[in-house]
């Protein structure tokens, strides 16, 4: 299975909401076209930023995702035909083309063993300061493993963590998705902690990213756009 985070600039004059109306309001054909292409879970969030718009896009797949996303630009569905369109025109992606640079990586990821179920879910981005990718790396290596990780993530009720890294024109960004019984409370008790793990998580972090990046304030304004989950409800004919 290929779980990602995936990174979008809204184009300026655009919305991003567009899609994700388009898709639940046909849920049928949505799900059609994501059993086709072996994705098992899509989850898109907004956030607002100095910088413009982003759309964080969490994908599970059973397969490779970036071989789904070929499958998806050859794609003749109806559905699959607005999808790509409306990525062009609100986000300046061609899915119909190989994705330029490195592929996107998920450099982190961590599910606790303890969980039953899925959870919530929240997605964010945020740029890596200028040369400081392989110490990111490093730094998610060593944290992600460390059992005062998974301790500091269940005080804060979180039960899935990922990071994706992915290159840019513009230099290296991260996808982050997180999933708990409330993320956002948990991004904002991360925030506040005082816990000696989480006060060195975000010391390091202030090493990875740039100063106005941080990460000892709540991530404000975040907006789901999407979940997958939901449009099965809707296919079933169950309330969203």
């Amino acid at each position: 299975m290929t779980r990602m985070a995936l990174v979008f600039p809204v184009l300026p004059g655009k919305d991003a909401r567009d899609i994700a109306t388009e898709m639940k309001s046909r849920p049928r054909e949505y799900e059609q076209s994501r059993r086709r292409l072996g994705i098992t879970m899509e989850r898109a969030y907004l956030q607002h930023t100095p910088m413009g718009d982003f759309v964080t896009s969490y994908i599970e797949a059973e397969g490779d995702l970036m071989a789904a996303f070929g499958k998806l630009g050859t794609s003749d569905l109806d559905i699959d035909r607005f999808f790509k369109k409306a990525v062009r025109e609100i986000h300046g992606a061609d899915l119909t083309q190989p994705m330029p640079g490195p592929m996107p990586e998920t450099v982190a990821a961590w599910i606790d063993p303890a969980a039953n179920g899925r959870g919530r879910g929240m997605a964010v981005c945020a740029p890596l300061a200028p040369g400081a990718t392989e110490r990111a790396r490093a730094f998610v290596a060593d944290a992600y493993h460390r059992d005062e990780f998974t301790a500091s993530r269940r005080r804060l009720n979180v039960s899935e963590e990922l990071i994706t890294l992915q290159s840019t024109p513009q230099g290296d960004i991260v996808g982050i998705y997180i999933e708990g019984d409330d993320p956002a409370k948990g991004n904002a008790g991360f925030a506040a902690s005082q816990e000696p793990f989480d006060l060195w998580f975000k010391e390091e972090l202030t090493k990875i990213f740039p100063p106005a990046v941080d990460w000892s304030k709540p991530v404000e304004g975040i907006e789901e756009l999407f979940d997958s989950t939901k449009v099965a409800d809707l296919s079933l004919g169950k309330a969203a």
